[in-house]
């Protein structure tokens, strides 16, 4: 068993398979700091976490679960400029050019509204199941830990 992180611990994962490289971003984590800008071999990623999403996973009920929230993760690079976003309630500003972005990447406001980010294929998992068959995982870390 990894014991990087908790078994249980919640984690949004990426795959990219030319490079073959696997990376987890805590749940935890990123629902504290709201955003991650993030850049790993050459990909410029955000990720996007929004509380009020139920699990689905250890009540009777979804209604009855505990919050996760809802992630998405994009490339952060648009039109060749790379942005830095921040949560600003239920809203993600680019610090470039002042646009808000809801969690599915549309820019709803600013110079780029009704802009789309690319979209990165991620999944939510627990670490040990992801760890298990993804053993060489970097797992991301903020600065100041």
């Amino acid at each position: 068993l990894d014991g990087r992180l908790p078994a249980m611990a919640r984690v949004v994962t990426l795959y990219f398979a030319d490079e073959a490289l696997a990376l987890a971003y805590p749940l935890e984590l990123l629902a504290e700091q709201g955003v991650i800008n993030d850049s790993q071999a050459g990909h410029e990623l955000v990720l996007f976490h929004r509380p009020g999403t139920a699990s689905a996973l250890g009540n009777r009920t979804i209604a009855e679960g505990e919050d996760v929230g809802a992630t998405n993760v994009f490339a952060r690079e648009l039109d060749g400029q790379l942005l830095t976003f921040s949560r600003e309630g239920d809203l993600f500003v680019d610090a470039e050019t002042g646009s808000s972005w809801n969690i599915v990447g549309l820019a709803v406001a600013g110079p780029l509204v009704g802009r789309q980010l690319t979209p990165i294929v991620h999944a939510d998992h627990f670490w040990f199941s992801w760890a298990a068959f993804r053993p060489d995982t970097i797992i991301y870390q903020d600065a100041d830990s």
